[in-house]
């Protein structure tokens, strides 16, 4: 005589009293029934052991499961063994048998059901969502007694087992999504995966473990900081419904469960309390059902229900639970975390000192611990660097969020001709090598030949081919050698520039810049080979020739109205003012600066797109430094600004 036992059973039941996905513990998560999905919150290694023991007439004690988990990453995978989950039924077949002495002796069938292990895996897509699946497998073995009659002189009765072994696997899909710190849901499948042995005897098949396809949905709530409601539904019409509450180190749980066959409506009920420590967490729940599980019925009332659920079903009788986990984290605690990082500059791949000098972006990182730490940053951009380029090391208050700035390095080898979106990554690091946060944004990279119009970063682009401009120079020079012999010392600078300003002119034409979407700038190099240029590449070329000999220069930046901007190049003749007349009587066509020494040294404007010869440009240079320079008192009012090359 047997209990009956329904289709429906709940599949979503466990022993630890605890359900939902609250971050306080580890434990309930462990369990492959209300967490089809494996979502877990492990940093690292979880290990779980549940012994139990169960009210049936006699106590009877048990190992239940144990369970290990491990989390790589975004990825979690965890295994299962579970020796406890499995019931066994005995009964009368219904028939008998006379032996020797007359005796009646009933016929027996003893079936027993077991799960032996689960698979589970998940990927965490986001701290927002998790998704993932659940593998269970199953062992079902029948043995019954018959009745076979032989034939010999007479007829005989011979009693015999029947048995039979039916394994197969379950598998279940799920997904689990925080709408925030206080709300969950969980939706799930039952017994969507089925695959394995069926029973093979005719006399079998109706009594192998039912496995009808549904779903369940579960939210999850923490109105309060220390108390969290949880609701489990099944399509089935079964459901749960959990209280848990948290208190220092301890925790508090009641779960009261319903099943649509089951008697009374609320068939059962299963408390809990906990306490969490450091590396360790330790339950003690117990299963209380509200029925009489003594209650007998046929073997055809089980024919009729089957069984589907092997730990919760009428025959389940009361337990007492104890679960221990340990959560052992080999991985360095994450000590900051990036809440946001704003590019704040465009990457010029030819203003190396712009980034080594200035940050080119600045991420916004939170301190996640009660001390003072030191944060390690760093960054690479996508196809620019190989590697990471560490920035200055930030110190960030217990709690706190610091501005933390971002510079790069742009090798020498870079020389793309396109501008392109890439991205950048920023790391930050307190321990060892392994950063505790990284960010990707977004950001755009220039060619090697774009400029933002600040006639400052112009140095720059006459540093770039500084070695190809003193090649051409002494080329130059070396074939007005004797010349330059017969000169006073004081007048070589003088002489070397003209030369070298009529030689350069003498190849080149004005070209106006054809790129109306964004400033473009030729090297040096660039410049004689395609033998021309606008303001910029001429007083680009002509400045690198004077710096790579040693002739000091500086950029004059004509602004103007703000919208048409004009340089040329002032250099330095080392002459005083009292040598000035050496080279001109006309005291409008130089002008004094004063040396870093605090000596007055005489220098001379030059423009450049005055493709005639150096008197001309260097007249035109004086005749438009004079008027919007002075006259204008466009270097007083900042519409004029003098920029040295180094």
């Amino acid at each position: 005589m047997i209990t009956s036992i329904n289709i429906f059973s709940q599949s979503s039941f466990g022993f630890n009293g605890y359900w939902g996905l609250s971050p306080n513990y580890n434990t309930p998560l462990y369990s492959f029934e209300s967490n089809p999905s494996n979502y877990s919150h492990l940093k690292d290694w979880g290990f779980s052991f549940v012994y139990g023991v169960e009210f049936s007439g006699k106590l009877n004690s048990n190992i239940y499961s144990i369970s290990l988990s491990k989390t790589l990453g975004s990825h979690n995978l965890s295994a299962r063994f579970t020796p406890g989950y499995q019931k066994e039924f005995l009964f009368n077949t219904g028939e008998s048998i006379i032996v020797e002495d007359s005796t009646s002796q009933s016929l027996t069938a003893d079936f027993t059901y077991k799960e032996l292990f689960g698979l589970g895996y998940s990927y965490k897509f986001s701290d927002d969502l998790n998704v993932g699946f659940t593998f269970r497998f199953f062992n079902q073995n029948f043995n019954q007694e018959i009745v076979t009659p032989v034939f010999d002189d007479t007829l005989y009765l011979v009693r015999e087992s029947i048995n039979e072994d039916v394994n197969f696997w379950k598998g279940d899909l799920g997904v689990n999504y925080m709408l925030n710190n206080n709300l969950s849901l969980t939706a799930a499948s039952v017994n969507l995966l089925n695959f394995g042995e069926k029973a093979s005897n005719p006399d079998f098949k109706d009594f192998e473990i039912k496995r009808e396809i549904g779903a369940l949905i579960g939210i999850g709530w923490m109105p309060a900081e220390p108390i969290g409601v949880n609701l489990i539904y099944e399509t089935s019409s079964s459901f749960q419904a959990s209280l848990n509450a948290y208190a220092s180190n301890f925790g508090f749980g009641l779960t009261i469960f319903h099943d649509k066959l089951q008697l009374p409506y609320i068939a059962g009920m299963v408390p809990s309390v906990s306490y969490k420590g450091d590396i360790f967490e330790l339950f003690i729940s117990g299963v209380k059902y509200f029925s009489d599980r003594k209650v007998k019925h046929g073997v055809s009332s089980f024919l009729n229900k089957g069984i589907s659920n092997v730990i919760n079903n009428p025959y389940s009788f009361d337990k007492v639970l104890l679960t221990v986990s340990f959560n052992i984290n080999t991985v360095a605690e994450k000590a900051v975390k990036f809440i946001d990082v704003e590019i704040v500059k465009d990457i010029y791949p030819t203003f190396t000192g712009n980034y080594i000098n200035y940050p080119y972006a600045y991420g916004t990182v939170v301190n996640l611990t009660g001390e003072y730490i030191t944060v390690k940053p760093s960054s690479k951009i996508e196809g620019v660097n190989e590697g990471k380029i560490q920035s200055p090391i930030s110190a960030i208050a217990p709690y706190d969020t610091a501005r933390i700035p971002f510079y790069i390095i742009i090798p020498e080898s870079y020389k793309s001709e396109k501008t392109s979106l890439s991205y950048a990554d920023f790391y930050v690091e307190t321990k060892g090598d392994e950063p505790d946060d990284q960010f990707q944004k977004a950001l755009l990279v220039n060619s090697v030949n774009s400029w933002d119009g600040r006639v400052s970063n112009l140095r720059y682009f006459i540093r770039k081919d500084i070695d190809f401009s003193m090649n051409h120079a002494k080329e130059i020079l070396s074939k007005h050698k004797s010349e330059l012999d017969t000169l006073p010392n004081v007048l070589e600078i003088f002489y070397e520039a003209r030369i070298l300003f009529n030689d350069f002119v003498s190849r080149l034409v004005y070209i106006s810049d054809p790129r109306a979407t964004g400033e473009y700038v030729q090297f040096p190099n660039q410049t004689f080979e395609l033998k021309g240029g606008d303001c910029d590449d001429l007083s680009v070329g002509y400045s690198s020739l004077l710096e790579s000999i040693g002739i000091q220069t500086a950029l004059v930046d004509y602004k103007t109205n703000g919208t048409v901007r004009h340089v040329n190049v002032l250099f330095n003749t080392k002459l005083s003012p009292d040598q000035a007349s050496l080279i001109t009587n006309n005291d409008t066509k130089y002008f004094i600066r004063e040396s870093l020494e605090g000596k007055d040294e005489v220098w001379l404007p030059v423009e450049t797109t005055s493709l005639t010869d150096f008197e001309t440009a260097w007249s035109d240079g004086a005749d438009k430094f004079n008027k919007e320079a002075i006259s204008n008192l466009g270097i007083a009012t900042g519409k004029v600004e003098i920029i040295d090359v180094y």
